[in-house]
């Protein structure tokens, strides 16, 4: 079909840049026409095409096979080689060749083969026979792919940086994401900060073919919209596929678990440390993070469950983590390194826990991450009890939010009948009328009130009358995209862990960050054929014991009776995050000298900005306050890092 080129680009290990980047590039002596960042790849010359092939962020190279029928390049962790194996037969692949293994599968079942793929990894197809490039990435999205529009090349990486690097793809900033940024809105899946970037999001292929470009889904729990609800006796599997999880991840190296007080991480730990005794392995480190504020504070609890599971353990005070300059320096500085705004605020004291696993020979941190989406019960579950009439199954859920979690029983009530419940009932077609009859209304709302509706741009934001024309076109996008979800609020928020741009920009994020520390971040709750269940799992299923998370804590009751999580709730750090911010805010906002670069971009008017941000700071109110001084400051910091 066409030949691979080694293009090396080593570079020098640290912790602050990644040791090596590959990319690949689809080049075609025919035009490339590429109306917006979509666009359609015509008039195919499979001759003339080219694959250059760099090297992968931890200096080994991406897995490539050939076939006068198509190209693969694999980069990444396949988990199901065994079973795919056993599917192929006759067909015989180089051992441990995930590239070649893949090959062969495509060649047998083409693209209908993608679904049965699990794992962490990137991967790109090129189909000599069908003409057509396919650049996917895994289920969940633990590993990254991005692509660009080089001139006659389509570019593709899991990096935005080595696009970036590349001759024609421009490294103007997207001051509409940007704008959306500050309201928490992020109305499509595929754009990045960069206008000539777009990501392949989780779970999806882009597929560049003669005709058209087109991306979709390959992975989807309830592929056709309508879930299949788990019988009672389905869901007995659970502890199964849990299990079958975090062996997926003890068997890519020693490793190490972010080991908080809480029952997703504990539960990882209690499993991993079962299945490296009966495996007669090395048992994994407990990393834990000691916060200093008392109502944060979970030491004993991660302290006794280490103890009880015999595990060695690293305890590190959360200053020691942070360093003198706090969160807030450490945070700034980290985001300004990275190729989106830093999402996680938290991410440095964990990167500093994540290297002292490190020093100790672990190549793999475990995390509970993904337990609060796929194991939690969305209270937006009230707003379909409500409207189903439903109200002895809302006072059930009220109950069980009340035994799980540390908040007053009226502020639950509260949430549960108004925020999460009535609102959404209410509010979005109220909108909607306001806006046909009256649109004059909202404006004056825009006025009276201290805190604008979401959808609502507060007067500081996007002062430039082009940019503001675009931030009101994205928003009717977005409404007419929302006509077609599925009418349960339920179904529509848990869809959100599979299909919200943050979701993936977050796991971009971990990626990014801990490849340059050295070590792999996993999240066994995030294993696709585990989500697979719990997508479907009956909502009261989830609180059948009366408490959240009811098959987690029956899981941990009955395999590690000894550890005592039947009545845990969950801890909140809220306060404390808030404390922070403002701690080294003033400080820094002053040094900033204000928002200058997004001033200069349109982004904001200081005139107005400056004072809300100097308001926010002297009030020092948690919450949505708090959040809005990060944002501020870490956009700011992150644009002069990265304006062109």
């Amino acid at each position: 079909m066409n030949n691979i080129q080694v293009l090396e680009e080593t570079q020098k290990e640290s912790v602050d840049q990644p040791a090596s980047r590959w990319f690949a590039t689809l080049t075609s002596t025919a035009s490339v026409d590429l109306p917006g960042r979509m666009g359609r790849l015509v008039g195919v010359n499979s001759r003339s095409r080219t694959l250059y092939l760099g090297n992968e962020i931890d200096c080994a190279p991406p897995a490539s096979a050939e076939h006068p029928d198509c190209t693969v390049i694999f980069d990444g962790v396949l988990f199901n080689r065994i079973i795919l194996e056993e599917d192929l037969g006759e067909v015989r692949v180089p051992s441990n060749s995930d590239a070649h293994l893949i090959l062969a599968a495509y060649v047998k079942w083409g693209e209908a083969f993608l679904t049965r793929l699990r794992g962490r990894f990137a991967l790109i197809i090129w189909d000599n026979l069908a003409e057509a490039l396919l650049c996917l990435r895994d289920p969940l999205g633990s590993h990254p792919l991005f692509y660009a529009a080089a001139g006659n090349d389509l570019v593709v990486s899991p990096s935005i940086e080595v696009l970036l690097a590349q001759p024609q793809v421009s490294g103007e900033l997207n001051r509409p994401a940007l704008v959306d940024y500050f309201l928490d809105r992020y109305p499509k899946l595929e754009e990045t900060c960069y206008e000539a970037v777009s990501r392949v999001p989780p779970g999806h292929v882009l597929r560049v073919g003669r005709e058209d470009r087109r991306s979709y889904r390959y992975w989807d729990p309830s592929p056709d919209g309508t879930v299949k609800w788990l019988t009672p006796g389905e869901v007995d599997g659970f502890d199964q596929l849990l299990d079958r999880a975090v062996e997926r991840c003890l068997n890519l190296g020693p490793a190490g678990i972010f080991l908080s007080g809480g029952l997703d991480s504990v539960t990882v730990a209690a499993v991993a440390t079962k299945q490296s005794s009966d495996e007669g392995a090395r048992k994994p480190w407990a990393l834990s993070l000691i916060f200093p504020d008392p109502f944060s504070n979970e030491e004993v609890v991660q302290r006794g469950v280490a103890a009880q599971l015999g595990l060695p353990h690293v305890v590190k005070p959360f200053f020691e983590a942070t360093g003198t300059d706090g969160l807030l320096g450490p945070a700034l500085a980290l985001s300004s390194s990275l190729t989106a705004p830093l999402m996680n605020t938290w991410l440095p004291a964990y990167l500093q826990l994540a290297l002292e696993g490190k020093r100790r020979g672990c190549q793999t941190i475990l995390t509970g991450g993904g337990g609060d989406e796929w194991l939690g019960l969305s209270p937006l579950l009230a707003a379909d009890l409500l409207r189903e009439l439903r109200f002895a199954s809302l006072y059930r859920l009220w109950l069980t939010m009340r035994r799980s979690l540390q908040r007053s029983s009226l502020a639950l009530a509260w949430n549960l009948l108004w925020k999460f419940g009535a609102q959404q009932l209410i509010l979005p077609p109220a909108h909607r009328f306001v806006k046909d009859v009256a649109p004059w209304a909202l404006k004056l709302r825009r006025k009276l009130t201290l805190r604008p509706a979401p959808w609502i741009p507060p007067n500081w934001l996007a002062p430039d009358p082009e940019l503001r024309r675009q931030f009101d076109l994205r928003r009717e996008e977005e409404q007419a995209n929302k006509q077609h979800l599925s009418k349960g609020f339920y179904i529509r928020d848990i869809r959100l862990a599979l299909d919200h741009p943050v979701v993936s920009w977050e796991l971009e994020e971990i990626f990014e960050v801990y490849q340059r520390s050295g070590v792999r971040m996993l999240q066994p709750f995030c294993d696709a054929d585990l989500v697979d269940m719990l997508y479907r799992m009956p909502p009261f299923l989830l609180i059948q014991d009366g408490r959240t998370k009811s098959l987690v804590r029956s899981s941990l009751a009955r395999r590690f009776p000894n550890l005592g999580f039947g009545q845990q709730r969950k801890v909140e750090a809220t306060s404390f995050y808030a404390s922070l911010i403002y701690k080294d805010g003033s400080d820094i906002w002053q040094k900033l000298g204000g928002a200058r670069t997004l001033s200069e971009l349109g982004i904001i008017d200081p005139r107005t900005l400056d004072p809300t941000v100097e308001k926010l700071l002297a009030g020092r109110q948690e919450g949505g306050s708090a959040h809005r001084v990060w944002s501020v400051l870490n956009l700011e910091t992150w644009t002069r890092a990265h304006i062109s």
